[in-house]
């Protein structure tokens, strides 16, 4: 099914931001104050995205295209609103809405869980960029009949559901052989292994990497396609499995998941969530020839060799990310790992209830960096990132978990860090210039 969809509305960035609704939360977070202005911190600069209330999260679903214009969604959590997409524009340096994809799966209507997120990371080729939605776990999905298989014109910003998903699930990880031109995609419930032609529109069930997993949701947070078409994926213990298309057989590596540098920052007793504790925002370094990836248990910046002509596959530690403590649990979560030059920039797990920093690591002076909080204007705090993506430009784009301004942002029931509401904004950060 195939929708055209106009631009909706422009959102520039000092656009006048509504009050809250009839609910009020009981306490708001307390602004960035003057002193804590004295220490390190990062200014983003930030788009309002008000005029849509009853969005309150995100993944992934992220892209900076080749024409420095950036792609984005955001969901709702609800059981009645789909996911929004929309497009930063940067020579006219705005916000636009591009499409409901209730809207555009022809689902608006159907009385169906929505599609509620594009959790998948988005991949671009020539005019086009490839994602997949998934249901918003955090509501009831009973009745959800599967995520489509989504592909975006760039010149024209035609959004068409290429094809559902016949396996009744979302589409929660998705990796793209540029060379084959195949996608690939790990579902949300039962952890499958799907194979998607965009030429044909064809769907292949590839396998079952998580099969024999104990886990509330089996789910593969990270694909990754190497050069020689071989696709690789994680799941608890940071064991890594390969998907090899020549034989079409799944086989988990033999790794040994290395210790820490330090053995004091070995991670304490944590949350179950097995979901966390793979290798989690993998990017492909095509200097080093392998990807580098956050681990889930303890937020360990690492390093995967894949395997090759007379080489064997390795997983290397290289330094330890995140936050020293966490107040709020440590589940860890991270979101985001990008690379910038050769500067990989990525924002740990704050909990439900902290304060989002951005980090970051040289590859080529081997050096480490907190560049401290990310505040929006008006002292906004930011609890959470989960998405970023590096431009063409030298900046980086994302989309933060602001902590609303009483009287100032919208506020809703559940979109709630600790108590305190939240609501999502599109937001830059020029490395040159906004890490004060």
């Amino acid at each position: 099914m195939v929708f055209g969809l106009a631009i909706l509305a422009v959102l520039p960035l000092a656009a006048a931001e509504p009050g809250g609704g009839d609910w009020r939360p009981e306490k708001f977070y307390a602004p960035f104050s003057a002193e804590d202005r004295d220490g390190p911190h990062v200014a983003a600069r930030t788009f309002s995205l008000a005029e849509w209330p009853f969005l309150d999260g995100q993944w992934e679903g992220i892209l900076c295209d080749a024409d420095g214009a950036v792609w984005f969604a955001v969901a709702s959590h609800s059981k009645r609103h789909h996911a929004q997409l929309f497009r930063y524009d940067a020579r006219r340096d705005r916000v636009e809405h591009v499409a409901d994809l209730g809207e555009v799966c022809g689902e608006t209507r159907s009385g169906n869980p929505p599609q509620d997120k594009i959790h998948t990371q988005m991949w671009e080729d020539d005019e086009v960029i490839y994602c997949g939605t998934c249901e918003g776990h955090a509501t009831d999905t009973s009745g959800y009949r599967g995520g489509y298989w989504i592909e975006i014109h760039r010149p024209s910003r035609r959004v068409t559901a290429m094809a559902k998903s016949r396996f009744g699930e979302g589409l929660y990880a998705m990796a793209y052989d540029r060379t084959r031109r195949i996608l690939y995609a790990h579902t949300n419930l039962r952890g499958k292994l799907l194979g998607f032609d965009p030429a044909t529109g064809k769907e292949r069930l590839l396998g079952v990497p998580w099969a024999g997993v104990d886990a509330r949701w089996p789910r593969g947070l990270t694909l990754m396609v190497a050069p020689d078409g071989c696709v690789y994926g994680s799941k608890p213990g940071t064991v890594i499995w390969q998907y090899d298309p020549e034989t079409g057989k799944i086989r988990d590596l033999e790794l040994t998941n290395p210790r820490p540098p330090d053995p004091a920052s070995e991670p304490a007793a944590r949350e179950e969530y097995p979901e966390s504790q793979g290798l989690r925002m993998t990017v492909w370094d095509d200097a080093a020839r392998c990807f580098y990836a956050i681990r889930g248990a303890d937020e360990m910046l690492v390093r995967f060799v894949p395997p090759g002509p007379g080489r064997n596959a390795r997983l290397e530690a290289v330094h330890p990310m995140g936050l020293s403590s966490h107040r709020y649990g440590n589940r860890y979560a991270p979101c985001t790992l990008v690379l910038l030059g050769r500067t990989l920039y990525f924002t740990p797990y704050t909990g439900w209830g902290g304060v989002a920093h951005l980090q970051s690591y040289d590859l080529a002076r081997k050096r480490f960096a907190d560049h401290g909080p990310i505040v929006a204007e008006g002292s906004r705090r930011v609890a959470e990132c989960q998405s970023l993506a590096a431009g063409n430009d030298g900046r980086l784009y994302l989309v933060a978990f602001v902590y609303s301004r009483q009287g100032k942002d919208p506020v809703q029931p559940y979109a709630l860090r600790d108590g305190y509401p939240f609501h999502p904004r599109f937001a830059i950060i020029d490395p040159a210039r906004d890490f004060r």
